[in-house]
């Protein structure tokens, strides 16, 4: 499954209720959970051939911020799947921008994949768009949703649909995930087998708590661009940054005073990368955030084709 969604991963974990003996059944422990708290579930009677669909709507609460994000970490699903289709759509928002990271399993390319989707909302606050992806697409994923708000907006509702087809692989397995928001957010997940509504779960998730930053992409080859965004802690604003790409090794050397910047990742910088920012807002407090081993830097002696290209929808 996928995890692009911001969703992938909201997919596997839940889905629990009206299930028949025969339907497939997700479930997870419990039904409040922190950013970025480990989420295991519980998928059963996944078979052979169905035509699945996961639908999850996410509700984020807003205070007076007018950005706000979510996003769902690495998750992977250990079965053949094709067909995939996934469809995005917000309610509530100005602007929307979707990021989803894509590895293929190590034992067939070891490659990488990624989609970028940028679009403004209608004039009712309402946005929708449809990523159709490649032919058995197994592997990892991981996805990030950032949204722009009008004023006086009190909820942003973000729904994705995951369809495909399951072609081979466990009937049962357990697995787990987790994923983050910077608003308190109520989870609805529905699982449909062919076309019929097989499960439902609902869970809540906590926000962040502070401030917090997204990188797009976070897997980029050397001396590809890397756009870098800071969401402000809840009901503060920025008056200044002062940003490391690395503040592991290179605290004093790779630095910016943009609030949004971007940086190109010199070829010394394969690996991991440790973004840190320190950020001062308007009413004289400050803040530091550091996301450890966030950004992966691949040789740029990597070919650039099918198995390492950026899609921009």
């Amino acid at each position: 499954m996928k995890s692009f969604h911001i969703l992938g991963a909201s997919a596997l974990l839940v889905i629990l209720l009206v299930a028949s003996a025969s339907a497939t059944s997700v479930s997870v422990d419990k039904h409040e959970f922190a950013s970025n708290e480990e989420i295991q579930y519980h998928v059963t009677h996944l078979v052979d051939g169905v035509e699945y669909v996961q639908k999850t709507t996410v509700t984020q609460h807003l205070n007076s911020d007018l950005r706000t994000a979510l996003g769902i970490n690495p998750v992977s699903w250990p079965f053949a799947h094709e067909k995939d289709v996934f469809k995005m759509m917000n309610e509530g928002t100005l602007y929307n921008e979707v990021y989803i990271g894509h590895w293929w399993p190590s034992e067939t390319t070891q490659g990488y994949q990624d989609f970028h989707v940028f679009d403004k909302s209608d004039d009712n606050g309402k946005w929708s768009r449809t990523v159709n992806t490649e032919t058995d697409e197994t592997g990892t994923y991981h996805s990030t949703w950032l949204n722009r708000v009008a004023p006086g907006t009190e909820t942003v509702t973000s729904t994705f649909w995951i369809e495909g087809k399951k072609l081979s692989g466990p009937n049962d397995f357990d697995g787990n995930t987790s994923f983050w928001t910077t608003s308190p957010a109520d989870v609805k997940v529905e699982w449909f087998d062919n076309g019929v509504l097989a499960d439902t779960e609902e869970f809540t998730i906590a926000p962040i708590g502070g401030a917090y930053f997204v990188a797009t992409p976070d897997v980029s080859k050397v001396g590809d661009k890397v756009k870098f965004q800071l969401i402000p802690a809840s009901g503060k604003t920025v008056k200044s940054a002062w940003w490391s790409f690395d503040a592991t090794n290179h605290l004093q050397t790779w630095n910016s005073r943009n609030i949004d910047p971007a940086f190109f990742y010199p070829r010394w910088a394969e690996g991991y990368q440790s973004p840190q920012v320190k950020i001062t807002y308007t009413d004289g407090s400050t803040e530091t955030v550091t996301r450890e081993n966030y950004i992966r830097i691949i040789s740029d002696r990597i070919p650039r084709s099918r198995f390492f290209k950026n899609i921009d929808y």
